[in-house]
């Protein structure tokens, strides 16, 4: 297994190195490779740094750490909840998110009130919330969740959730409804420097700590008798991961807005391709990135100098593929 996964990963990271490149090529202003290379050696004018440097890399790094984050926390979702089909929109994290920034705009008119804070801050809270809601319904006097009955109170809270935001986003005015819906349907332009240095750390260190980990979630997997006779504290365990989860998911939709499908399909493609141990997990966040970083380039270059917001492109590639997973699913 281990030869198989060094050559997915090297195959994985050449594909992401390429799809990074067309993002960075793609633009309003044409630039060939010897321009673009002569810019990211320091060798550009004031108007050339500001174009690579200040918009497209920084767009870049984002899409490639919200892929990563958003299917690593799919991929912890999926392990949770033992369900190839569970994700952070499934089980009510980008909901709960979702309804915090509408609830942030309808009260304030801003999504920058406290800063470049306001809003992970409110997605984040928002998003615990939700989680944690859904996480102690589905205990209902049980000693141990029910997996099943997680993924069902997900769906449910969700579409509580959605219906509040149709209200209140009914009752915007256009200013605050074009901000919300831009942000519901997911995009990643507009942001700065300061996101990227948000961001990537988070990612890092959670992205690190679950690999570190991945012996515990493989057991976690397991039937929970099984789990719980191999030595694991199956409810405190599986709330820790899915805090860890909740984070990721949080903070990639706070930035890059409420994108789906990334969580779901990404850990699915790293199973095919290794198996179902954890170790896979390098590779769901080098597939989560390259589905990112490629929607946003194919999103910006399909109708140039125009383009298609980001989340619209991952819907069109994911929606197909969800119905394929359900279809090979056994429920």
């Amino acid at each position: 297994m281990k030869q198989r996964f060094y050559t997915y990963l090297l195959i994985l990271s050449i594909i992401l190195l390429i799809c990074m490149y067309g993002h960075l090529h793609t633009g309003f202003s044409d630039m060939s490779t010897a321009d673009l290379l002569r810019i990211l050696l320091g060798g550009g004018s004031d108007v050339e740094n500001l174009t690579v440097f200040d918009f497209r890399l920084v767009r870049t790094i984002l899409a490639v750490f919200i892929g990563m984050g958003l299917a690593l926390s799919g991929a912890i979702f999926q392990t949770i909840s033992r369900n190839e089909l569970a994700s952070p929109s499934l089980l009510g994290v980008n909901a709960g998110a979702g309804l915090g920034v509408v609830l942030l705009v309808f009260y304030t008119g801003s999504t920058t009130s406290l800063g470049i804070w306001t809003l992970p801050l409110v997605a984040v809270i928002g998003a615990t919330v939700a989680a944690l809601l859904i996480y102690f319904l589905s205990y209902r006097g049980s000693a141990t969740i029910s997996p099943y009955r997680l993924i069902l109170t997900g769906i449910s809270m969700s579409a509580g959730f959605h219906a509040i935001q149709i209200v209140l986003v009914t009752r915007l005015d256009p200013n605050k409804f074009y901000l919300v819906n831009t942000w519901t349907i997911g995009t990643i332009s507009g942001n700065s420097w300061a996101h990227v240095w948000l961001l990537v750390p988070i990612v890092i260190v959670l992205g690190l700590f679950l690999y570190a980990r991945y012996m515990e979630l493989n057991l976690l997997a397991l039937a929970d008798e099984t789990a719980i006779g191999l030595g694991v504290k199956i409810n405190r365990t599986r709330f820790l991961y899915l805090i860890v989860a909740v984070l990721l998911a949080a903070f990639c939709v706070a930035v890059g807005g409420s994108i789906g499908f990334i969580g779901l399909i990404s850990p699915h493609i790293a199973r095919r391709l290794i198996g179902a141990d954890h170790y896979f997990l390098p590779l769901t966040a080098l597939i989560g990135a390259i589905l990112v970083v490629g929607s946003d380039w194919i999103g910006r270059a399909i109708i140039a100098p125009d383009e298609i917001l980001l989340g619209i492109i991952i819907s069109l590639i994911g929606a197909p593929y969800f119905l394929y997973i359900l279809a090979k699913t056994k429920l």
